[in-house]
This record gives C-alpha cells, sequence and structure tokens, in this order.
C-alpha cells in the first residue's frame, strides 16, 4: 500500500516536472532567439524540445524495466516461501498418514491377538511402535522447523 502511493506520488511529481520544463524551455528558447516570425524558425524552435522530451521517454522506459525487474525479483522470493511452506505441508501430510496407517496396524494386530490367531504380534507390534515412534519425533521436529520460522519472520 505504502508502494503504491509512494508511486503515484512519483508519477505526480513527475508529471509536474515534465509541464514545468515544457514550459521552461518554451520561455527559455523564446528568450534565446525571440518569437519565431515564420513557420521553419518555429519548427526548429519544437526540434530540440522534442529531443528533449524523446530523452524523458527513455528514462521513463528505464525506470519502468528496473521496476519490472525489482517486481520479478519480489515474486520470485515469494514463489520459493510457497514452494518451501508446500513441501513442509506435503511432509507433515505424509508423517501423519505414516502414524495412522501404524496406529490401524497396531489395532489389526490387538484384534488379532484378541481373536486367538497365531502368529509373533509382540515382534510385530515392538517394530511398527518404533516406527511409529520414529514418525513422530520427525513430525515434532517438522513442527519445531516451522515454528522456528514463523519466529523469524
Amino acid at each position: 500500500m505504502k508502494k503504491t502511493i509512494l508511486y503515484i506520488l512519483l508519477f505526480i511529481l513527475l508529471l509536474i516536472s515534465v509541464i514545468a520544463l515544457w514550459y521552461l524551455s518554451i520561455s527559455y528558447m523564446v528568450d534565446k532567439f525571440g518569437v519565431p516570425t515564420d513557420i521553419s524558425s518555429a519548427n526548429d524552435l519544437f526540434d530540440g524540445i522534442n529531443s528533449l522530451y524523446s530523452g524523458l521517454a527513455l528514462a521513463g522506459i528505464v525506470f519502468v524495466i528496473y521496476m519490472l525487474i525489482a517486481d520479478v525479483k519480489a515474486n520470485q522470493v515469494n514463489l520459493e516461501n510457497m514452494i518451501r511452506s508446500n513441501n513442509s505441508h506435503l511432509q507433515i501430510i505424509a508423517l501423519s498418514s505414516l502414524i495412522q496407517e501404524c496406529d490401524a496396524t497396531l489395532h489389526r494386530y490387538d484384534r488379532w491377538e484378541e481373536a486367538g490367531i497365531l502368529g509373533d504380534y509382540m515382534n510385530a507390534k515392538a517394530s511398527v511402535r518404533d516406527k511409529m515412534n520414529a514418525y513422530r519425533d520427525s513430525l515434532d521436529k517438522k513442527y519445531e522447523e516451522m515454528q522456528a520460522a514463523d519466529l523469524k519472520k
């Protein structure tokens, strides 16, 4: 918002400067060379002013190109931040899904054990619990990283 107001003020200042420069250049040319008496001398008077405005137009184009470059750089930074954020969220979703799957697997092993189905469920449950704890640790680390990044902002 502040940047927009600054650009509007800059444009108004530039517009006033151009009008003042136009007025002063005509006044200067008339004072230096006198009032033109024929079309040819009036044409010569305005040729110099046209060169001035061509230079101003070129300066305006350079300014616009500079502003576009700054805008593209800002957009690239925003895009990189958004990509990092999306990757973090995808990792959180994946870890949450893995934890849910481990929980469902443990529940399934408990039901099989209660039903009397033979198998080595103790080792399997221990393995699943170890994996689930590792996923939880990874998820906690990811949350801590995100909180640290939020605090930096």
